[in-house]
């Protein structure tokens, strides 16, 4: 019996059974006879010294042994190299009927999740520290996860491996490993790389190829097996020439004798991105500005420049337009037009721009002028700008090129506008903006008081031989710019690539006009694939939403997601790709050295499926564990103290009543 009290304790209970006794039945005077007053007051000590001893929460420590039969664990790998070969038939169930007469405990795990893939590391991992053997049926190919022969010596326990396939390896031709760019861009070409693998077809030629979508040959080479163990990597260079999730099928002609067409042809995504940003150049008027600024804006190759007039009417821009350069606008004859209103904005203030109209808008920048003339001004850097990084030696060499023509007039400007530039008039510094730069609510602004840059960037090429210095102020000013606050309503999460292996989640966020995510509307969702097409129900999570499409077949996948806020409806689409795994059609043949080396690191052995008498003699040897342990019960959950309690209380009425007092 075991206390957390100290042992004096155990003094106060016999004490407190004495006294409870001794006064019970010897103080006052004396009622029954010598020998049947000794018998009563020693039931009574017994009974109450009991009930304070259990005031003390006394525990019962006991030695347990319990017998356990033998845990054996049955593996079976069940990826597709494994259904592929000639013992796809087997199963480790011819075992169980005897291992279980025999008195093991058993567990079969047929592992089947990884088809497309084996990971036999995953799967000795699972087994838990009571279990006294593995027997694990393979083929012994493994191309996923951590080394399995770390995994079974970290086990502790003997491993027996049944090897499954063939070593020899098959007369094959196969594409091993294709190795690509996921994302390109539009107009460019992206690398892909083709690691091929052939056993025993030397002298054969066959035709390496790879197709766009639309089936058309993007690239080819003939290929020579000149030897029967033939292994060979090849680079191509694939033009990117439409923009979205693109579709190619790299594929390996067959030759006389191949045993596996499965693994000559392999498809491939990539994510062909419009890197471009569009940026209109919006003219007045003709002017040498408008191709001076076309050609420093494309000088950075994520730009591309169009030159637009402002003609009443006939001005067409596109969706897709991230940034306008307006040049002498609004002027007397043309307003802004209202394609542009939303867009993020550079001005360039010459002399036809109507300075009145311009004021009106409120940009952040006021040009006051009495008098309509201009004047020429000189740029002075101002190192403390810090709108965008412009380095010194930039700003030296704008302050050496020739004065722009600036409408004359005072400048009041926002308390958020910083300038790059300011103008000097002679030799006078005015401390007015040339170039300045605002942040505005979700959009950035930048202004300049002047015209006449294409004298900017001809007198660069004659200081420095080359347009850099002026190209470069352009390039910062339009990065600047295009970079806008703006968010979507609405946003679907998606990857771009899966694999044929992934159970596929979607995620959607909805936002109210505080940009607060909340998901009150319904929400759905519509897939179209080549082979899975449907409409579903986003279900609430947290305060967005979420979709489970589990595993889809390869292919490529085009989706619409809509709901509705303030009886507007809101869309968004976009794709994804399935990838189809062939890591266990690119090698068919049976590493049984693996399935050796586990078994041996973990004191087993490996067995073929005709030696399975053998196996089951090892296992059913096997001895059951005795485990040896200790169990604490408290006293006072234990029946039996209750009714020995009862048993002395009732005794002591009992004699009490046949003595005559009760």
């Amino acid at each position: 019996m075991v206390i957390d009290y100290p042992w004096y304790f155990v003094l106060l209970c016999l004490l407190a059974g004495a006294a409870y006794a001794a006064g019970l039945y010897y103080m006052g005077h004396r009622r029954f006879g010598k020998g049947v007053n000794a018998l009563l007051a020693g039931l009574r000590f017994v009974a109450v010294t009991i009930i304070a001893l259990l005031l003390l929460a006394p525990v019962a420590k006991r030695t347990v042994h319990e017998r356990q039969k033998p845990r054996v664990v049955l593996e079976e790998d069940c990826s597709l190299s494994v259904q592929m070969s000639a013992d796809s038939a087997f199963t480790l169930m011819d075992l169980w009927d005897d291992l279980e007469a025999a008195g093991c405990q058993l567990m079969l795990n047929a592992d089947a999740s990884h088809a497309e893939q084996t990971d036999l590391g995953e799967l000795l991992d699972r087994i838990s520290p009571d279990v006294m053997a593995v027997v694990l049926s393979s083929d012994g190919i493994n191309n996923r996860g951590q080394n399995p022969t770390t995994v079974a010596e970290r086990l502790g326990i003997p491993v027996y491996t049944v090897a499954l396939g063939d070593t020899t390896p098959r007369r094959d031709a196969a594409l091993r490993n294709i190795r690509h760019n996921r994302i390109a861009y539009l107009g460019n070409s992206f690398p892909v790389e083709i690691t091929i693998g052939v056993h025993r077809l030397k002298g054969r030629t066959a035709r390496l190829t790879i197709a766009d979508g639309r089936g058309k040959n993007v690239a080819q080479q003939q290929v020579a097996y000149d030897d029967d163990d033939f292994s060979s990597t090849m680079t191509f260079s694939i033009p990117a020439e439409a923009k979205g999730l693109q579709k190619y099928v790299v594929s390996l002609s067959l030759v006389e004798g191949e045993v596996e067409p499965t693994n000559n042809v392999q498809t491939l995504y990539v994510d062909v991105i419009d890197g471009r940003r569009k940026v209109v150049i919006v003219g007045n008027a003709p002017h040498p500005d408008l191709a001076a600024l076309k050609q420093a804006v494309e000088s950075n190759p994520n730009y591309e420049a169009e030159v637009m007039l402002a003609d009443n009417g006939k001005l067409k821009v596109e969706n897709d337009v991230s940034l306008a350069i307006l040049h002498n606008l609004p002027s007397a004859t043309h307003q802004i037009p209202k394609e542009l209103e939303n867009l993020p904005q550079v001005f360039v203030i010459g002399c036809q721009t109507d300075l009145p109209r311009f004021n009106a808008l409120h940009t952040g920048l006021e040009i006051v002028s009495k008098v309509k003339k201009s004047s020429e001004v000189t740029a002075v850097y101002n190192d403390r700008f810090s709108h965008f990084n412009f380095d010194v030696t930039d700003g030296e060499a704008i302050e050496q090129l020739p004065p722009l023509d600036a409408p004359f007039g005072e400048g009041k400007a926002s308390v958020s506008l910083q300038s790059l530039l300011t103008a000097r008039l002679g030799s006078i510094d005015t401390r007015q903006p040339l170039v300045a730069a605002m942040a505005q609510g979700r959009q950035h602004k930048v202004f300049v008081w002047g015209e006449g840059l294409w004298k900017w960037r001809l007198a660069d090429y004659l200081n420095n031989s080359s347009h850099e210095h002026f190209d470069r102020l352009v390039s910062q000013i339009v990065n600047f710019t295009a970079v806008t606050d703006q968010r979507e309503r609405f946003i679907v999460e998606t990857e771009r690539h899966y694999s044929d292996n992934d159970n596929i989640v979607v995620g959607a966020q909805l936002y109210n006009d505080a940009y607060e995510p909340f998901n009150t509307p319904d929400a759905t969702f519509s897939l179209m694939g080549d082979s899975v097409k449907g409409d579903f129900n986003f279900s609430r999570d947290g305060d967005g939403y979420s979709l489970a499409l589990g595993r889809l077949p390869e292919g490529l996948y085009r989706y619409t997601a809509k709901t509705q806020y303030n009886g507007e409806t809101l869309t968004t689409e976009g794709s994804f790709a399935v990838e189809a795994l062939h890591l266990e059609q690119a090698n068919l043949t049976a590493d049984h050295a693996l399935l050796r080396s586990i078994s041996a690191i973990t004191g087993g052995k490996m067995y073929y499926p005709d030696q399975l008498d053998e196996l089951r003699d090892e296992l059913t040897s096997l001895k059951p564990v005795i485990y040896t342990h200790t169990r604490f019960s408290e006293l006072l959950n234990l029946p039996w103290v209750l009714i020995l309690i009862v048993l002395l209380l009732g005794a002591e009425w009992v004699l009490r009543k046949y003595h005559g007092e009760i």
